[in-house]
């Protein structure tokens, strides 16, 4: 089983860091030029807080989502912001689940059917986590069979989901028409 480890910007760096203290002689030298030594490190050490202060910001922004295999082979998800569905496809596919994602503006859905639909009851392939996310399993799902999304943002902000549906289609599937959605009272803002 392969593992892929990302590295941040902000480990990288500190990795050279640590690289360029050990490679420092910390000997003692005569007190020649105790001044130039001063401007160097004081240089050295204002150059490294610009560096962590720009890094700092961006190592802590949050992907939009996250697909993780697990070692018993199901697949965590989790999503953060609803955007770039075609990306969470792909990775999705990378991890044997075949998928269709549509996010879709607040008030919409796709017109069903859209496809033979598998019911629940025989089997559930997504089960829900605590938070914006599901774990999956690939062996659920048939080869003919596609995890089906669509999710809607609140009043546009892709950083939250005010409702949507998933299933399993079995077959093709058809494309999202945007049609508009039956909005119940749990469903309003």
């Amino acid at each position: 089983m392969a593992v892929s480890f990302r590295v941040s910007f902000k480990d990288k760096l500190l990795q050279e860091l640590r690289a360029e203290a050990a490679a420092v002689s910390w000997e003692p030298r005569p007190a020649r030029r105790p001044a130039r030594r001063l401007v160097v490190a004081a240089g050295l050490v204002a150059a490294v807080t610009a560096v962590v202060a720009v890094a700092v910001p961006l190592a802590s922004e949050t992907p939009a989502f996250a697909v993780v295999k697990n070692p018993d082979g199901t697949v965590t998800v989790r999503i953060n912001e609803f955007v770039r569905p075609k990306e969470l496809e792909k990775r999705l596919r990378e991890e044997g689940v075949r998928a269709m994602i549509d996010y879709v503006p607040y008030g919409q859905t796709c017109r069903e059917p859209r496809g033979e639909t598998v019911p629940q009851p025989q089997r559930m392939p997504l089960r829900r986590l605590d938070g914006p996310g599901f774990w999956i399993d690939p062996k659920d799902f048939g080869p003919d069979e596609t995890l089906v999304v669509v999710m809607h943002s609140a009043a546009g902000d892709p950083a939250k989901s005010n409702g949507g549906g998933v299933g399993v289609i079995r077959g093709p599937v058809a494309p999202c028409e945007l049609v508009p959605a039956e909005v119940s009272g749990a469903d309003r803002e």
